[in-house]
């Protein structure tokens, strides 16, 4: 009985994981679309102040990633996220409380201090074998654009009939309830600090950062997070002035233009990953970006703004939900947990810069020149992403090599084309082998002794 609820809990822990991210998003994005509204509800409100208290969220969460990682690594996952989830919440009542943008900035900044990300994605590997682990982190980014699409409507909403400051009494409500469930369902993994692709290790942090391929996933992140953060300084503003909406309809817009960016969205990603086709996806995004920045300060047209919006947020919520399975493939053997902690980090500044960034320009030089600006970072962004090349599809194996016998013949192994990457551990007794699953079959590895894949797993 026992056994079989353990093994219930361990089929819920993906999807406790994605609901768990999406709370925390939810409560993040909630507050996007209607902050630039509330001029008069906190004193010394500004454009600058605003940028903040959007960004501070992501500066905190950002800065503590690998902290919270390595943290994780030595004290146990589940306390981590115990800890994440408690000042998440300590955050939102912060917030809720706020009467001066001083005090909403710190509640943001306290919210954003449980930097648990990084964490929930190394229990994630943790907890699912390869075969499901890219399907589960494609489910944490489905249900982060879902919390996206959710925030975006819910938020106008809650704050026309009830005050903003009720978004974040739901928000601490929410990581209540996270809290609950990670009681419920989570258990701690056995021995993580045994895994070396789940260890966060500082050595190596520095060449992560500077790697070719992974560089570009870091770089796109913060972009994607810079632009929504600075963008949204400007869109509710110019959809209830310039385009004259209600902010009774600001829910219904938001509804229509992300849950039709969403439905996009799902075809799109199913269709690139099927075909391998990363690169033209890269491309054709970080030009949309771009193109968006530079022409919306000058369409005339409604029709025109609506459908640029529309591009924009479909763009978001495909690359929201395909950069994080991204960065799990092009992860090296034994230095995953680094990677998605440099990610999530990457993500979280790209959040901070851009609330910084764009409160700066648009209370200093105004809303064209900071969409001009935008554009000229989007545009950038395309040309470093013409370097980006299609991802092939990588499976790491856990081999024991301690005789002499087994490490000539993955020697042998080792000069196969498809070959990624080998990391020896234990004293060279075990080799972790990232391999490419089109070019080679796992079958090459039947005269060594398999142990598992990367998170452990004994084959039986």
């Amino acid at each position: 009985m026992i056994t079989s609820r353990k093994s219930m809990n361990k089929k819920l822990v993906p999807l406790v994981i994605s609901f768990i991210f999406g709370f925390r998003m939810l409560g993040l994005f909630m507050i996007i679309p209607v902050l630039a509204l509330q001029d008069d509800s906190y004193l010394n409100f500004n454009p600058f102040s605003l940028g903040i208290a959007l960004g501070a969220y992501g500066f905190t969460q950002g800065i503590l990633q690998i902290p919270f990682g390595i943290m994780s690594d030595k004290f146990g996952r589940k306390r981590l996220i115990y800890l994440g989830l408690v000042l998440f919440t300590i955050g939102s009542i912060v917030a809720a409380t706020a009467v001066s943008m001083e005090q909403l900035i710190l509640g943001r900044a306290i919210q954003g201090s449980g930097a648990i990300s990084g964490t929930l994605l190394a229990l994630l590997a943790d907890t699912t074998g390869e075969r499901i682990r890219s399907s589960a982190m494609a489910l944490v980014g489905m249900f982060i654009g879902i919390a996206f699409l959710l925030g975006m409507t819910l938020g106008p909403l809650i704050t026309e009939f009830y005050g903003m400051k009720r978004i974040f009494e739901l928000t601490a409500s929410l990581g209540i309830i996270s809290i609950l469930l990670v009681g419920a369902v989570i258990d701690e993994p056995k021995s993580i600090t045994k895994n070396l692709e789940l260890d966060i290790e500082l050595t190596s942090i520095k060449s992560l950062v500077f790697d070719t391929k992974l560089s570009h996933l870091y770089l796109s992140i913060f972009m994607l997070h810079l632009s929504l953060m600075s963008f949204f300084l400007i869109l509710p503003v110019m959809l209830t002035e310039d385009l004259e909406h209600s902010q009774q309809m600001l829910p219904i817009i938001y509804l229509l233009l992300l849950g039709g960016g969403f439905l996009f969205m799902l075809p799109a990603m199913i269709f690139y990953e099927k075909r391998s086709m990363q690169r033209p996806l890269f491309l054709a995004s970080t030009f949309s970006f771009a193109a968006i920045m530079f022409l919306i300060p000058y369409l005339s047209s409604y029709s025109l703004i609506i459908t640029a919006i529309f591009i924009y947020f479909s763009v978001f919520n495909l690359l929201e939900a395909l950069l994080p399975s991204l960065a799990s493939k092009l992860s090296p053997a034994g230095k995953r947990g680094s990677v998605l902690s440099i990610f999530s980090t990457s993500q979280f500044l790209g959040t901070f810069c851009g609330g910084l960034f764009g409160g700066y320009f648009l209370q200093n030089f105004g809303t064209e020149m900071l969409m001009s600006i935008l554009g000229c970072l989007g545009l950038l962004w395309f040309l470093l992403s013409l370097r980006f090349q299609n991802i092939d599809s990588f499976v790491t194996v856990v081999l024991d090599v301690r005789s002499k016998k087994n490490k000539d013949l993955l020697k042998i192994i080792s000069k196969k084309d498809g070959i990624e990457d080998i990391l020896f551990t234990n004293n060279n007794a075990i080799a972790y082998v990232k391999f490419s699953r089109s070019k080679l079959d796992k079958k090459i590895f039947d005269d060594l002794t398999y142990l598992g894949d990367f998170d452990g797993e004994r084959s039986k």
